[in-house]
């Protein structure tokens, strides 16, 4: 592989990183879509949902996106210290992740929660550009705030009051 070719890659997985998090903050569930192959294996094993890793359809891995992002009011996810490692037609890529949540709530509890941690994806080059087929969340700090918001986001969409 080429120098120039390797800092094109490079670039591109680094617009895949920031894809990944404006996606998720836009609700733009078709550019969220097209940042992943066909299936992905999905690693929250290390988050607040837990669970073993699973590969699933792109499909469901936007639905499960959606159905834990469209219930707050606003969501920030900021991605840097991006590190790519290529082999030809594969790469795997970390970058430190710091997510902040917001559901505004009147009874003056706790109304965000921040995770901070970092983002651990596998990709290959596709037809067009990159796609993650891999991504692990893995928190790696204590929460800041309550991660009982994620519940109030959840009940929100539950009860059809999402932000979509």
């Amino acid at each position: 592989m080429s120098a120039v070719q390797d800092l094109v890659d490079r670039a591109a997985i680094a617009d895949v990183v920031a894809g990944l998090a404006h996606a998720q903050d836009d609700r733009n569930w078709d550019a969220l879509r097209n940042l992943f192959a066909d299936a992905v294996t999905l690693d929250l094993s290390k988050h607040y949902y837990g669970g073993p890793p699973t590969t699933m359809d792109v499909t469901a891995v936007v639905e499960l996106a959606r159905a834990g992002l469209t219930g707050f009011d606003c969501t920030h996810h900021a991605a840097s210290n991006v590190i790519t490692e290529l082999l030809d037609d594969e790469a795997q890529c970390r970058a430190h992740m710091v997510a902040y949540h917001h559901v505004a709530v009147s009874n003056g509890a706790v109304d965000y929660c921040t995770m901070r941690g970092y983002w651990e994806l596998k990709l290959r080059r596709g037809l067009r550009h990159w796609v993650i087929h891999r991504w692990a969340v893995v928190r790696t700090a204590p929460w800041e705030g309550s991660p009982d918001v994620y519940e109030l986001a959840a009940a929100r969409v539950t009860s059809g009051a999402d932000r979509s």
